[in-house]
């Protein structure tokens, strides 16, 4: 979403959610042309950076150093750096972008499409790329679950391993029952 949507009262979105709205507007100022690169033109990218292991790290390590929380350790980021290097992944891995990238299309809460019909839940941390407001999540699908946390970033897997396995867990008890599960299958 880059904008409010028009459902959305300005006075619902709380001070720490308007935070994490300046964080999200200082990204898409400077830190979001990685994503119209690998959106436009991903075979590009990705063949330049699969062809030296020290420009994959330069392009991963800084987002991995930008886009946390805390400073990872080099470790962590040398081990998914190797896993791209090795598999040979990356230009693969980028794809998505393009697939997504729609210039016209507007906001999620303008597009019925991008409504998500089954419950959802979200993992709120302050220092993801663009952390959303909680009305404005709502705006998108069916939110069942909010859990909001001091402390994680873009890659909150690897910073909260902990935590977000627990909102996992908890969303996944709240939403799907043992009857939903066998009337699914």
């Amino acid at each position: 979403m880059s904008e409010e949507p028009k459902a959305v009262a300005a006075n619902s979105v709380s001070g720490i959610e308007q935070e994490g709205l300046k964080r999200r507007d200082w990204f898409l100022k400077y830190g979001s042309a990685y994503a119209l690169e690998h959106a436009t033109r991903p075979s590009t990218i990705g063949l330049v950076l699969a062809s030296n292991p020290l420009a994959l790290l330069a392009w991963i390590g800084e987002k991995f150093l930008d886009w946390s929380d805390v400073d990872p350790p080099l470790q962590g980021i040398l081990e998914s750096v190797s896993l791209y290097w090795f598999t040979q992944t990356f230009p693969h891995a980028i794809y998505p972008y393009r697939e997504r990238f729609d210039p016209a299309a507007g906001a999620a809460d303008d597009h019925p499409d991008w409504r998500i019909q089954k419950p959802m839940g979200y993992s709120w941390f302050p220092k993801e790329l663009a952390p959303m407001p909680r009305a404005w999540v709502a705006t998108t699908g069916g939110l069942v679950f909010w859990r909001e946390h001091e402390q994680g970033g873009h890659f909150a897997a690897l910073e909260q391993p902990e935590l977000l396995l627990e909102d996992l867990r908890e969303f996944i008890e709240q939403v799907w029952t043992e009857r939903e599960f066998l009337t699914e299958r």
